[in-house]
């Protein structure tokens, strides 16, 4: 027979009613001051302890009582081993301390080493026909807060569109893509690939090329971004890391925001130092086997950011 001393509200009126509660033979009796009860200890619901706080008992009836008296409630309940240990934990600060450290060590491997492996296979089955969606959705977003219409000439637009074509087929690559031009006063001398294939080239980085070569070079390093799906890799690496603290925080939003936010989110990704040296070297080696000079390619990279 186990006995504890508890507070019981009716779930009618507020008034409180000292009470004892007595576990015998599967039931739970409740005894005070007009107060006498007999109840199932299954029909009955504790709340979970947390460190030393009141611990409630619910009632069917809709009723409840509460009680300081942690360690009867455990004995009462018969509480396991794991729960206890929890509690340990819970009240000592020092072991608070080395279970956050376990925690974040662990999301730390499992971000570095984890999420990229999966990640990696996880692009490779992404549907063409979701992927395009993304595509469009993203360069439609883009043009309409960073992006403007191209001020090329036309018949200087096509030249570049030709020379890259007849680059990429003398290279023997095969990687579909889709070349846009823009304006941007905002971004400035650039070029970025998008989801789907979609190489978006900037008129300040054509107006700041030596030669075509260079822009050639600048557009062949976003190909390998294309080609090595480098992209929706970094999308997704952001998606299940979003998860990950969501669940660890419970913040729901950091996650269901995501995908509205995918647009931003993918002008501002960041691409991996392996990311830039695939696709550096993808560059490199399509300039070659087309018969450019691969050095072009750097010597415009070191004018826009020196």
């Amino acid at each position: 027979m186990s006995v504890l001393q508890a507070i019981y509200f009716d779930g009618s009126t507020s008034a409180r009613h000292p009470v004892s509660l007595v576990l015998s033979a599967g039931k739970i009796k409740m005894i005070g001051h007009e107060v006498e009860a007999e109840l199932d200890a299954r029909s009955v619901r504790w709340s979970v302890r947390i460190a030393n706080t009141p611990r409630w008992l619910y009632l069917p009836d809709g009723g409840a009582c509460v009680t300081e008296d942690n360690d009867a409630v455990d004995r009462m309940t018969g509480i396991g081993g794991y729960e206890r240990i929890l509690h340990r934990w819970e009240s000592r600060p020092a072991y608070a301390v080395v279970a956050i450290a376990l925690v974040v060590a662990s999301l730390w491997l499992l971000v570095t080493h984890v999420v990229p492996v999966v990640v990696e296979k996880i692009a490779k089955r992404i549907p063409v026909e979701t992927e395009s969606v993304l595509g469009r959705q993203t360069l439609s977003g883009m043009d309409e807060y960073l992006l403007g219409p191209s001020q090329l000439a036309e018949s200087r637009q096509v030249t570049l569109s030709s020379k890259f074509d007849d680059m990429v087929r003398a290279s023997g690559e095969t990687t579909p893509y889709r070349l846009e031009f823009r304006s941007s006063a905002s971004l400035g001398a650039n070029a970025f690939a998008l989801p789907a294939g979609i190489i978006v080239m900037t008129d300040q980085l054509v107006n700041a090329a030596g030669d075509d070569a260079e822009v050639l070079g600048v557009l062949a390093h976003e190909l390998g971004h294309v080609h090595h799906r480098h992209t929706m890799r970094r999308l997704l690496e952001g998606s299940v890391i979003a998860l990950i603290i969501a669940a660890v925080t419970g913040d729901v939003t950091s996650a269901t925001s995501l995908a509205a936010a995918a647009p931003t989110l993918l002008l501002h990704l960041k691409y991996s130092r392996d990311n830039e040296r695939e696709a550096d070297q993808y560059a490199i080696r399509m300039m070659r086997d087309s018969g450019y000079d691969p050095s072009r390619f750097a010597a415009l990279l070191k004018r826009i950011e020196g």
